[in-house]
């Protein structure tokens, strides 16, 4: 018994089994890639802002974040957003007065705490919130540079765009 050819080296059930393993296949591929897309596609872009603090930074490196420059991760050059606010403070250690017999906290010369609020665009999901790429929590390490200056800080407040 011959089985009938269609195409010349394919029969029925050839043609049959191959559009089944093309269809299985995309429906698998929707379901793998698709499932993520919406799941991040359902979130809302919105502005989101972030307070990256870093402590004991040389007081020139605390002069040089201007408001409006961009700021970037260090170790990757991922861009992290728009520097809207630049504050310092200085830097103190707690020492003993043999004086006073207490603990005091105590200026170091030429150092200072610096707290740079950064501000992208970004989603927000059950897990995590992510602006401009990079997943930002509190207590977060953040190495961040920009044009003059780079320091290593922690990531002390996140809130959306206001």
């Amino acid at each position: 018994m011959k089985s009938k050819k269609v195409f010349g080296i394919f029969n029925i059930v050839d043609i049959l089994l191959i559009l089944i393993v093309i269809i299985v296949g995309i429906v698998g591929g929707r379901m793998l890639l698709g499932g993520r897309g919406a799941a991040e596609s359902g979130a809302d872009t919105k502005t989101y802002s972030y307070v990256v603090m870093g402590e004991e930074v040389v007081a020139e490196t605390a002069n040089f974040p201007v408001v409006g420059g961009n700021a970037y991760e260090s170790s990757t050059s991922t861009y992290l957003g728009t520097v809207k606010d630049v504050k310092t403070e200085p830097f103190t250690e707690t020492m003993f007065n043999r004086t006073t017999g207490k603990y005091e906290k105590v200026p170091v010369d030429g150092y200072s705490n610096i707290y740079v609020t950064i501000e992208g665009n970004g989603t927000e999901t059950e897990k995590d919130i992510t602006v401009e790429g990079t997943t930002v929590k509190v207590g977060m390490e953040l190495n961040v540079k920009g044009k003059g200056y780079a320091f290593k800080g922690i990531v002390v407040e996140v809130r959306d765009g206001e």
